[in-house]
């Protein structure tokens, strides 16, 4: 069946290549050598459109589909988004399960075995020659630096690249251009829902928050759920549910994958999740296990695809590699991919949509071994320091001439050079302390609110 559904597709994209001019889905049938019920038809051309193999113009009577290469549309040597450039023959024949409606196809429950068959450093995703091939095109440094080190040098790119993309994968209609004026200036757009301006928002203070604790952040369930409490914030009816396991069941739209509901399965399978990934060594099989599992479980009420999307990125901003920002990336591939995983637990859509993006990524960020003058050696030299005093702050419950005597004191006291620029640094840093950045700091949230409250 699923031989045939795709040697007819093949057909007809290439009768549709036939008529440059653009043709009507009812001449479309007329040319074709098998026999297709109207409706059939129409499914076959909108997967088609979808994929991005053919072009449709036009409305009801007046549509007409066209060859993708003839689109005056495309300008002269304008790059194109399309599945035959990304997904391999392989991930092409696994994704035609998806020509099926969705009600027509076999209602599935969350397979434990995926997880729990999987032993790290034995079981392998990223077969060994292409995770040595993304090494080499996401390498910025010969020498061990400081984690988030290279993150931080193109931050602000990185800011506007990942929030635009990931939010475009939701549906998000901010265009880049607005997304930066977002993410710089704070100014929203004219005429957009103030839940996509929340949405690009929560990605900056997301981002940010793995870029600026990158020493101290770990692969565990505190980091994840701070993860997905600032990409959800504000944006989900339950309050409550931001950073925490979901206690209700969720459906996955247009898939008959149905995740699991009991909390404390999700609980368990989250951590286990985290376990395995901690134990993997290679950057990219643990960046990849970890957008598969975390996308599967869906352990959080909304926002797991957001969440595993900058979870995945991780193992990259800790070790100095370029991180992924899913430039290019269509939501049809990105879907299908996903779905892919959900329906038939089958990863190669997925990681042929991973290298092909990750590469892509590194292309667009050509900073390659700058100059460790840019770097402030000074902040790197007293990090640790600073994060003690302002955890120290935090206890304290100090505040303005207070906070700012006791660091200085503190300086002094540690032998710190320049105890002026230390406390004027610490103070700028307490400023804009939030409850998603208190990692590393000896503190807790229940300390970090009453000295915010205070």
């Amino acid at each position: 069946m699923a031989l045939e559904i795709r040697q007819q597709l093949e057909q007809i994209v290439a009768a549709i290549a036939r008529n440059p001019a653009g043709i009507a889905r009812g001449k479309l049938a007329e040319t074709l050598t098998f026999t297709v019920n109207s409706k059939t038809l129409q499914r076959r051309l909108a997967s088609l459109v979808n994929a991005g193999r053919i072009l449709k113009k036009g409305d009801k009577k007046a549509t007409r589909y066209y060859p993708l290469q003839t689109s005056s549309e495309t300008s002269k040597g304008q790059e194109r988004d399309k599945t035959y450039e990304i997904f391999s023959q392989k991930s092409q024949n696994v994704l035609i399960f998806l020509d099926i409606p969705h009600h027509a196809r076999e209602r599935l429950s969350y397979k434990r075995a995926f997880l729990e068959e999987y032993v790290p450093n034995e079981t392998t995703y990223v077969p060994k020659t292409l995770r040595a091939k993304l090494f080499q095109q996401g390498k910025r440094f010969d020498q061990q630096l400081a984690a988030g080190t290279y993150a931080r040098q193109i931050c602000q790119r990185l800011l506007i690249d990942l929030a635009y993309n990931s939010s475009r994968l939701e549906g998000n209609t901010y265009s880049r251009l607005d997304t930066q004026k977002l993410v710089e200036q704070g100014v929203s757009a004219e005429g957009k829902v103030d839940e996509e301006s929340v949405m690009i928002m929560n990605h900056k203070e997301a981002l940010l928050f793995l870029v600026e604790n990158a020493q101290d952040v770990e692969l565990n369930s505190l980091t994840i759920r701070n993860l997905h409490n600032l990409l959800s914030q504000d944006l989900l009816a339950n309050a409550g549910a931001c950073g925490n396991i979901r206690t209700i069941e969720v459906d996955i739209g247009k898939s008959t994958y149905q995740p699991l509901g009991n909390p404390h399965v999700l609980r368990e399978l989250f951590e286990l999740i985290l376990f395995k990934a901690r134990k993997i060594k290679d950057p990219f099989e643990q960046s990849f296990f970890l957008l598969i599992h975390l996308s599967y479980l869906q352990a959080f009420e909304d926002v797991n695809k957001r969440t595993s999307r900058l979870s995945c990125n991780i193992p990259f901003i800790k070790i100095n590699l370029c991180p992924l920002s899913f430039t290019d990336v269509s939501r049809d591939d990105y879907t299908a991919a996903l779905l892919a995983i959900y329906e038939k637990h089958e990863i190669s859509p997925m990681l042929d949509l991973y290298c092909w993006a990750y590469i892509r990524s590194c292309k667009q960020y050509s900073v390659v071994k700058k100059s460790l003058g840019e770097i402030d050696a000074y902040r790197i030299q007293y990090r640790q320091q600073k994060k003690q005093v302002m955890g120290l702050v935090v206890k304290q419950g100090l505040h303005g001439k207070q906070a700012e005597d006791f660091i200085e004191h503190y300086g002094h006291e540690h032998g710190i050079a320049n105890t002026d620029k230390f406390t004027a640094m610490t103070l700028a840093e307490l400023s804009t302390l939030h409850a998603g950045a208190i990692i590393g700091l000896s503190i807790t949230e229940g300390q970090f609110d009453a000295w915010k409250e205070q």
